[in-house]
């Protein structure tokens, strides 16, 4: 039965970082988006309506781009530091092998957690930004098109 917990858990990483590694992606294919999307928008501005200023138009943007950046940073969490080494001198003594099967199975459960809150905020941030570029392009062509008639 351990060594099924501990296939359970490694298959669980798996999972995560490959559902991470897939947020990045996205986060990518939007921030592409969005340096397209803005570019129409500054070629456009002498078209909106004269009581809303550019920088209000723009602001959404502006939020969508941090909100992607903050997805696309790496995270390096306090917690599971024993286990999860992250160091720019980093010696081979550091990683040793766990004494038992028990201090495994706690670390891959550990990982397990960061991982698991590492794409939590990733996918409310990608969420936040794929909302705010489907409402703000919807708003913004409803502008253009208002002031075209």
């Amino acid at each position: 039965m351990p060594q099924d917990a501990a296939t359970y858990y490694r298959n669980q990483i798996a999972v995560y970082t490959d559902a991470i590694r897939m947020s990045d992606f996205k986060a990518n294919v939007a921030i592409i988006y969005g340096a397209f999307t803005i570019g129409p928008i500054l070629a456009f501005s002498n078209k909106f309506p004269p009581f809303l200023p550019l920088p209000a138009v723009l602001l959404p943007f502006v939020i969508v781009f941090f909100c992607l950046l903050v997805c696309l940073l790496p995270r390096y969490p306090r917690e599971g530091r024993a286990s999860f080494i992250i160091a720019r001198n980093a010696n081979p003594g550091d990683f040793k092998i766990p004494e038992n099967h028990q201090v495994v199975i706690e670390q891959q459960q550990v990982l397990c957690v960061i991982l698991c809150r590492i794409l939590y905020w990733k996918t409310v941030y990608l969420r936040i930004s794929f909302s705010i570029y489907v409402v703000g392009t919807v708003i913004v062509a409803a502008l253009l098109g208002y002031s075209a008639f």
